[in-house]
């Protein structure tokens, strides 16, 4: 044999104890079947040196000072801090066979004995000398572990260098490690021969031999070969013991004892039992899954003849699963008949085929991988904006065991298929990289198959390329290029190149706002124009703005064509040198404009009063060019109205400059209450001003508008600023008023020069009551008015009817100041009520005037019926009747209501209102106009068994020396036009209950309620 290179490495940490138990006796006595040593062979073995280190359970790594060697801690490995030392050139307890050469530096680590709670790591670097590069000597350099018998032990490698000369090993895994070996030695020297132990020993020798490659092999034949001192007298054993061999028999198409001839047609040992040949295998790799290859068949034959059985994973011909069994004829061919997929196990499946001959066994393995799992593929480069063409290159991926079979594509968007055994149905078989078209957009899908027929899903990738850049032509702009508040930018513009476009503010078109307003994205075709609009609110801040129109290719790579505008959201300032005033001479007034952003343009004025303006063009609608200082005229009162515009087109605030020259006389020339829809009527002889109020009004102060001549201030002499008083007290008491006019205020109006001139303010109530109130009591009726108005003014009433005209004339007490006019006139008898304007003409000094609060004509529902409005019932709940020791106020009062929908005992409706009316005794509320009633408050009767009724409550007040009242409740549903009267026991006409008619229910006059006050005067 030749000499090998060699590197030894001894440990203190191994398992030893454990180890210990498995020897024969006569070694268990021994100290330690390993050593506590840790070397290896390297270099200058004249140089002895030591490195230490603390290391705890984060981990850690020694470096020795010339890099010769490291050591790996990894964090876990230990559960407390150790000091790990390791020396160079040390004695090993045991000798180096002579097969491998000269002595060589041994290292030693401590502390003997540790142990690791995972893997730690030796990397060393060993020196090549004469050796080839990662030649077959170099290749066969190892770590192995020196025994006290001398004997060497080869580690598991990690990873190997060839160009660097540096080897990783796992420092806790043995290779034929100690209890292997002894089990292999107690095997081969007869100790153990029950046929279990000895079958569960050679299938972990059948998996030493899988690892070849961990430990420097080029193959399982190289590995037995180089352990044929041990595995050959062992493999003997196992024969005699079991009658078969199934190491041989593990690795059939090895070669063993190196003779060229494969195991399965020249076992190292012949077999007692029959020889199984498999001759072939329909198919090596089966699927589940739809659309796979389902199932396989085995054809084989036997050396003899006997009975036989086809095993799924057993590990002797005693266990597993039975697929087939049955007689066979030796060297006859067999076909094993179907093995579904889905009778195996995921993975390899070792199919054992057993043939009993003359009570012996014998076995073959065929071997069969059931892959689920569909192929994946790895597209490169993926799918994306390119702006080069690109090649895509197409990788499959088989995680299942099959491998793959087929890859095939598409490019027109249908969609690629496999058929049976992965055929091709619709699709291109991808060979060679797939180039992706330019100015255009490709759809890549792509479908896998493997070797057991399993197809992946569809995987698509798109790719967009384009490596032209559009070209943008600016057409036109308008308005123009100046912008101002509430305008809209419109440019037209068109591209060599269609895509998708983007206008943006901003310097570039990766950087840049999106604007917001009309075809300001979206997508424009080649040489097309498209009208773009921005409303300048999108621009944000005044100043020089760019707006930058984007054209996108595919890939998203622009062009552009920019616009710059100068947005001026500011209106021009005007200033001018002379203050408005009174002054003695004429003035020279100069005019200045201001306008930061775009500048001024033109200013214009009007002398007339009225305002200067532009029109939407910009051209002067009202007033003349201001072109330089303008001289005022003489003893006059003047009023300048200056307006600017500048280049943006904004509009200044109007200037306005008044002066006085000489002497002037202040007066009003209106005055009106815009609260109460009141004019007052203005008198210059006697300097007053007179108003009507309406009776409505609730605040006793009215705030007036008016307007002046000649006047610089208006002082409120008697009155508080800018109030006029006025208290006419509560019309609801009907207390009598004060009649006539009344002095209010007095107010001083005070010309530019100084000129004072007083006026008094004064009100006069405007009332009116109309006689009857009830439309049908009679033909004529009479409106009792007060006012002030003129002897020539016109009357009449406006209704939703149609308009009344009235007739009127001085009452008896007319006079200068308490103007009162007694009126006719015929109403429209349309048989309900109705709301009523008085609007009143006059001439000046007087104004026409129109009583905003309406005037109100009741109709009487009693007896029209429930289909006409009439109320179906109500009656006067409680009391029938009151009795008072003075005149006063009563008792409460209440009455209820019923009305199909609209009335409840616990929620009130506003549609819904009542009153209670007191009057003359004995006399008809509905026609006597000296009834007077009281508005009545809902009120809540949850405990009410009648929960459809609604219940109403007032007070009535009995004025001094009335000895007798009668009293009554009304109800409406219209808001007082029409009403439904109730006494004591109920109102309606032929009112139907429960299907009868009750006449008694009718409203009567017999049954109204009565106060009666004991002492009327008290």
């Amino acid at each position: 044999m030749n000499s090998k290179i060699l590197i030894v490495l001894l440990l203190g940490i191994s398992s030893f104890r454990c180890i210990g138990l498995l020897l024969p006796q006569e070694k268990q006595n021994k100290p330690s079947f390993l050593t506590s040593f840790l070397g290896l062979f390297s270099s200058n073995p004249e140089t002895s040196r030591s490195v230490s280190a603390e290391v705890g359970p984060s981990g850690g790594t020694l470096q020795a000072s010339d890099g010769s060697f490291s050591f790996e801690i990894p964090a876990g490995a230990l559960s407390e801090t150790k000091v790990i030392t390791i020396s160079r050139n040390v004695n090993p307890n045991g000798s180096i066979p002579s097969e491998y050469g000269a002595t060589s530096p041994v290292f030693k680590f401590e502390p003997e004995g540790l142990k690791f709670l995972k893997p730690t790591y030796l990397t060393i670097n060993y020196e090549q000398g004469r050796l080839p590069e990662a030649g077959i000597e170099e290749r066969s350099v190892g770590m192995y572990y020196i025994k006290d018998d001398s004997t060497l032990e080869k580690m598991k490698k990690v990873s190997v260098d060839y160009s660097s000369n540096t080897i990783k090993v796992e420092v806790v895994h043995f290779s034929f490690g100690v209890g292997l070996n002894i089990q292999i030695w107690l095997v081969s020297s007869g100790i153990i021969t029950n046929p279990n132990p000895v079958s569960n020993v050679a299938d972990k020798v059948i998996e030493e031999l899988a690892n070849y490659a961990d430990y420097g092999y080029a193959s399982v034949s190289e590995y037995y070969q180089a352990n044929a001192g041990i595995l050959g007298p062992f493999i003997n054993q196992i024969v005699t013991v079991l009658g078969t061999d199934p190491i041989t028999a593990a690795y059939p198409t090895a070669d063993f004892d190196g003779d060229g001839a494969p195991n399965f047609e020249d076992p190292m040992v012949p077999s007692l039992g029959p020889v199984i040949t498999v001759n072939s295998i329909s198919a090596q790799n089966v699927s589940t899954l739809s659309g796979s290859i389902l199932s396989t068949e085995i054809q084989w034959k036997s050396s003899k003849t006997g009975t036989y059985s086809i095993r799924k994973n057993a590990a002797d011909c005693n266990s597993g699963t039975v697929l087939y069994s049955g007689s066979v004829t030796a060297n006859v061919n067999q076909t094993s008949g179907s093995i579904l997929a889905s009778s195996l196990n995921l993975g390899s499946n070792a199919l054992r085929i057993c043939v009993t001959s003359s009570g012996v066994t014998g076995f073959g393995v065929a071997t069969i991988n059931r892959d689920d799992t569909v192929p994946g593929v790895t597209i490169f480069p993926s799918g994306g904006n390119y702006g080069t063409v690109q090649s895509v290159v197409l990788n499959c991926s088989d995680v299942g065991g099959a491998g793959c079979s087929k890859v095939i594509y598409t490019t027109n968007g249908t969609t690629p298929s496999f058929g049976a055994n992965c055929s091709v149905n619709a699709g291109n078989v991808y060979t060679t990289s797939i180039p992706t078209p330019n100015q255009t957009t490709t759809t890549l899908k792509v479908r896998t198959c493997d070797q057991a027929g399993n197809q992946s899903v569809v995987y698509s990738e798109t790719y967009t390329v384009d490596t032209v850049t559009p070209t943008i032509t600016i057409n036109s702009v308008l308005p123009s290029t100046y912008l101002k508040s509430g305008q809209t930018a419109t440019i037209s513009w068109k591209s060599d190149k269609g895509g998708n476009y983007l206008l943006k503010q901003g310097t570039s078109c990766t950087a840049g706002t999106p604007l917001v307003g009309t075809n300001v994205s979206g997508t424009v075709v080649a040489n097309e124009t498209v009208t773009s609009e921005i409303p300048v609110a999108s621009l944000g801040v005044e100043g020089n703005e760019t707006v930058l129109v984007c054209v996108a290719n595919l890939i998203g790579t622009n062009g552009s064509s920019s616009v710059s505008y100068i947005v001026d959201f500011s209106s021009p300032v005007l200033t001018s040198s002379v203050a408005n005033g009174t002054y003695s001479a004429p003035q020279t007034l100069t005019i200045n404009c201001d306008d930061v952003s775009s500048g001024c343009h033109e200013i214009i004025y009007t002398v007339n009063g009225s305002s200067p303006s532009f029109d939407s063009s910009g051209a002067i609608q009202n007033g003349q060019l201001y072109t330089g200082s303008i001289i005022t005229p003489n003893n006059t009162v003047l009023e300048y109205r200056f307006l600017a515009k500048d280049h943006a087109g904004n509009v200044s605030n109007e200037l306005v400059r008044n002066f006085t020259i000489g002497e002037l006389i202040p007066k009003f020339t209106s005055f009106e209450v815009p609260e109460s829809g009141t004019k007052g009527v203005i008198d210059e002889t006697e300097k007053s001003i007179t108003l009507n109020i309406p009776n409505t009004v609730k605040n006793p102060f009215l705030i007036p508008t008016y307007t002046t001549e000649n006047t610089t201030a208006v002082v409120y002499t008697a009155a508080l600023p800018q109030l006029v008083p006025f208290n006419p007290a509560d019309e609801m008491i009907r207390v009598n008023l004060s009649e006539g006019r009344m002095l209010s205020g007095e107010l001083t109006v005070i010309s530019p020069t100084g000129t004072r001139v007083d006026y008094k303010i004064y009100t006069i109530w405007l009332h009116g009551v109309i006689s009857p109130d009830v439309i049908g009591i009679s033909t004529q009726y009479k409106l009792f008015l007060m006012g002030w108005f003129s002897e020539q003014a016109q009357f009449h009433f406006e209704t939703p009817n149609g308009n009344i005209p009235i007739t009127c004339a001085k009452a008896e007490d007319w006079n200068e100041y308490n103007r009162k006019y007694a009126c006719n006139f015929t109403p429209i008898n349309v048989g309900n009520g109705y709301l009523m304007d008085l609007f009143v003409t006059e001439n000046l000094p007087f104004h026409s005037f129109r009583y905003y609060s309406k005037f109100k004509m009741a109709a009487v529902k009693n007896g029209a019926g429930e289909a006409n409005g009439e109320i179906p019932y109500c009656n006067i709940q409680y009391p029938t009747s009151i009795t008072m020791p003075v005149p006063g106020d009563t008792e409460m009062i209440y009455a209820r209501v019923y009305y199909p929908g609209l009335t409840s005992s616990t929620v009130e409706n506003p549609a819904v209102s009542g009153e209670i009316g007191m009057g003359p005794t004995g006399t008809d509320p509905r026609t006597n106009p000296f009834w007077y009633f009281t508005p009545a408050k809902y009120n809540k009767t949850e405990w009410s068994m009648e929960a459809n009724n609604a219940e109403y409550m007032a007070k009535l007040n009995v004025y001094r020396g009335l000895r007798t009242r009668s009293y009554v409740a009304r109800f409406s549903i219209d808001g007082g036009l029409n009403y439904t009267y109730c006494d004591i026991n109920g109102s309606g006409s032929n009112r139907n209950l429960m299907g009868n008619y009750y006449p008694e229910l009718e409203f009567t006059l017999d049954k109204l309620g009565l106060i009666t006050v004991t002492n009327p005067y008290p």
